[in-house]
This record gives structure tokens, sequence and C-alpha cells, in this order.
């Protein structure tokens, strides 16, 4: 297992550079519907930023990155050696979820970094420690939310080798993000807005649409079953895959 993990990593090597200025672009997007008077000092700066970039953009980012690992090897025709290699196949599926954990936990990671770098210059007085780990965790709880729901796009992706339906399927997230907030009623039931709730609840003071927002058990869980189901269908239809 450990094998194919670092096999999957390496072929990212190239690209390194290209996905952490995907990042930086990420988060330069993120900033334009965002009122300079809302970034008062670090913590608004964090809080706003983060907002937007745990809403959409690293949402439609993890999950676009999912369907290429995946597209890749159809598209250079690599299954097919992979699958009559010598590792069992779920295995195959297996290492595929694990190095994209990995990855994308580096481009949080990096995103924390740039956003920390950006309060030290323009809110250096007001970047304390206290701020840096609460940012910390949140980002951590963003990024753990967001990877429960990837293997959802992996299975999508693997079924139907096509880009438009992993596509289709963020569409969807959106929809139903914005749902959850507008319909309080059937919160319990979304799970997709769940990496951007702790950003909300920062605000929900300040709009009545988000108040008494939290994250729920039941959106918890239903995100933890799609992993689950997700691990499970991926490898068994991996397992089962004809190979052409």
């Amino acid at each position: 297992m450990l094998n194919i993990v670092m096999c999957e990593l390496k072929k990212f090597k190239r690209i390194w550079i290209p996905l952490i200025v995907g990042v930086f672009i990420v988060i330069q997007i993120s900033l334009v519907p965002i009122s300079p008077a809302a970034m008062k000092n670090a913590d608004g700066l964090f809080t706003w930023v983060n907002l937007a970039v745990f809403s959409y953009g690293f949402l439609a980012a993890t999950n676009i990155f999912t369907a290429y690992m995946f597209m890749w090897e159809f598209k250079n025709n690599t299954m097919l050696s992979m699958m009559i290699y010598k590792h069992e196949r779920w295995k195959i599926y297996i290492g595929k979820i694990i190095a994209i954990i990995l990855i994308s936990l580096l481009l949080y990671i990096v995103e924390f970094g740039m956003l920390t770098l950006d309060s030290y210059i323009f809110f250096r007085d007001t970047l304390s420690s206290a701020v840096m780990i609460k940012h910390l965790i949140i980002t951590l709880k963003a990024f753990f939310f967001q990877m429960l729901m990837i293997t959802v796009t992996a299975c999508i992706t693997l079924v139907s080798k096509k880009i438009i339906a992993p596509v289709i399927y963020i569409g969807i997230q959106l929809v139903a993000s914005f749902i959850f907030l507008s319909e309080p009623m059937v919160r319990a039931f979304i799970p997709f807005p769940l990496p951007v709730v702790s950003n909300l609840m920062l605000i929900s003071g300040n709009y009545k649409i988000i108040k008494d927002i939290s994250i729920m058990p039941s959106q918890v869980m239903i995100a933890i079953a799609m992993f689950i189901v997700g691990i499970v269908y991926g490898c068994w239809y991996i397992n089962k895959m004809e190979v052409e």
C-alpha cells in the first residue's frame, strides 16, 4: 500500500508549483466579492477569506482534483497497466484516495500559510498566536469535512469516466449549500457546507439568515456514511471492472 501511495505522489512531482499557484488564484478569486471594510484585522481577514475559500473555492478544487486523479489514468491508458499489476485492485483505489488526502492537506496548509503571511503584512498588530491557532483549527476541521466527501466524487468519476459527471456533482453540492442557508428546516440533512460552517458560526450574530447555525451531528453522520459508502463501492467497482 505504501508503494502505491508513493507512486501516486510521484506522479505529481512536476505540478507542485502549479498546485500552489492554484491555491493563490483560489484565494484571489475568493477575495473579489468581499468588501475591504469587512477585513479590519487579522481575524477578519482569516474569517472572510476562508468563508469564501471553504464554501466554494476548495469545494470545487478538491472535487476537480479528485476527478483528475482518476481521469488521468483513463486518458493516458495507464489504468490497464495498473489493473494487471501485482497489487490487488482495491489497494489501487485506496492508494489514490490516500494520495488525494495527503496532497489536499498540503494545499490547505499552504492556504493557511498564505493567509498568515497576508495578515502579517497588512494587520501585523492584530496577528496573535490565539488568532492563528483558532483559524488553524478551523482550517483543519474544514479539511477533515471536505475529505469525507471526496470518495463519492471518486466513485462518480470511476463509473462515468467522463469529467462532466463530477462537474455536475459539484453543481449539485453548490445548490445544496445554497438551500442549506435559505432553508433552516433541512440543514440537518445537507452535509456539503460542513467545511464552512465553523466560519459561518463566527459571523452568525451579524446575519439573520445564519442565526443559530452550527455543526449538526446528523450532518457529520451523513458525511461519514458518504465516505464509507464511497470507499466500499469504489473498492467493489474497481475489483469487478473489466479491463479493455
